[in-house]
């Protein structure tokens, strides 16, 4: 069957209008229930109000809070309801409407069906050849091309008035169809009134949101580049990676401040910018191990000689490229050289401990500090960087969890 006129596919339109208008009833009823609640509690913390005392004080000031979110709420509760009863009383009057319309479209595209099949067959026939007996008397032939053209012209006909009876009920199905169509719009235009300023997001939302995903992003961008750390080492590994931990810890520190974090992932985030094998620099007085930890904290960009080194990385990237080409390595051979820049094989461990090379390693330990920054160095993004992967991935599953039971109002109009 083809659609209407309008352009709509001929069927009755879904829904439980019963169920919805029990559903729009609840909610009303509950928001008369929570605005009788804010009453009371307002009485309560009026009545409260003339007495003395630090306990009453609190109570005063929590009800005050709680009473003004019951009665805003309702506000927003009622009209929702309200737009819900209406919708499932237009709704069930449309489908009572529509189910004989239904059964005529089908009837009568039925007939135009059986029309148009018999007017192809008449068409065929008027140009069939004649017996022989009537093509040899030309008064027979006259006769019989007169009927064959009546009978097509019948057909014609018959399809034509079986189209238009089909047409005439799906007007009839499209008036219905508005009607559903408008009730629909305006429950969804008054709850969208209903509920416009007291849960639209605002401008901290919005940066909440963004916060949010740029989390997500330097977790992942935290592995990517502790795994490099590992297979690749250097200086411009070791940059970036401080520079991503830094602003993981300003993200989540954010996060925690808006309510969107705990004080332990915050304490995770602090691990992540912490250089533990810059202890090992204590071993050569306060001064140098305060240096070192500054330059740790920024991935060598701290101090005058670890940004040298790191332009020098940059800026000679190609050239050590090109260089180790020349001599046979393979691509990603000289990648993972130009990223060193002046650090050996060698010297990638000493670099994932906050150390500058092996040597210095294996100077500092000698002694107590450099023992301590041996068994503990690393970077902290290098460790961090897993763990808060592991919490996004919880995070994620959770979030898929919880959507999975939440319906909309949307999906309850159409249910």
């Amino acid at each position: 069957m083809d659609r209407s006129p309008g352009g709509h596919e001929i069927s009755v339109v879904l829904g439980d209008a019963a169920a919805i208008r029990t559903r729009g009833r609840d909610i009303v009823d509950f928001g008369e229930q929570m605005t009788g609640a804010a009453g009371v509690l307002r009485a309560m913390a009026d009545g409260a109000a003339a007495q003395e005392g630090l306990s009453i004080e609190q109570v005063v000031e929590v009800i005050g809070e709680i009473d003004r979110e019951l009665a805003l709420a309702a506000e927003r509760y009622r009209p929702s309801g309200a737009a819900l009863v209406v919708y499932a009383d237009v709704l069930a009057e449309v489908q009572r409407a529509m189910r004989p319309i239904v059964a005529s479209c089908q009837t009568a595209w039925d007939d135009y069906a059986r029309a148009e099949q018999a007017n192809t067959h008449a068409k065929l026939a008027r140009f069939a050849p004649m017996s022989i007996t009537v093509a040899a008397d030309p008064s027979a032939r006259e006769l019989e091309q007169r009927t064959r053209d009546e009978d097509a012209a019948d057909a014609q006909r018959a399809m034509d008035d079986a189209h238009a009876d089909f047409v005439t009920a799906g007007v009839r199905f499209d008036g219905e169809y508005e009607t559903w169509a408008n009730a629909f719009d305006l429950a969804a235009d008054s709850i969208q009134d209903a509920t416009d300023g007291g849960i639209s997001d605002g401008f901290w939302d919005d940066v909440d949101g963004f916060v949010e995903v740029l989390q997500v992003v330097l977790t992942y961008a935290g592995v990517v580049l502790a795994i490099a750390a590992f297979v690749i080492g250097g200086p411009i590994i070791a940059a970036i990676g401080a520079v991503v931990a830094i602003a993981a810890l300003i993200a989540t520190t954010y996060q925690w401040r808006r309510g969107d974090a705990e004080l332990w992932e915050v304490g995770v985030a602090v691990i992540g910018v912490i250089p533990f094998g810059s202890i090992a620099k204590f071993s050569g007085g306060f001064k140098s191990g305060a240096v070192a930890m500054l330059d740790g904290f920024t991935g060598g960009l701290g101090t005058a000689s670890g940004r040298t080194t790191l332009r020098l990385a940059v800026t000679g990237f190609d050239d050590v490229f090109q260089t180790s080409r020349v001599f046979g390595a393979g691509r990603w051979t000289s990648l993972m050289t130009s990223f060193r820049g002046s650090s050996g094989l060698d010297d990638i461990a000493a670099r994932l401990m906050g150390m500058g090379f092996a040597d210095e390693a294996a100077d500092a330990a000698t002694n107590g500090w450099g023992a301590a920054g041996l068994v503990l160095g690393h970077y902290g993004w290098v460790v961090n960087s897993p763990v808060q992967l592991g919490k996004t991935v919880y995070d994620f599953i959770a979030d898929q969890s919880a959507d999975r039971q939440v319906e909309t109002w949307e999906g309850q109009l159409a249910s």
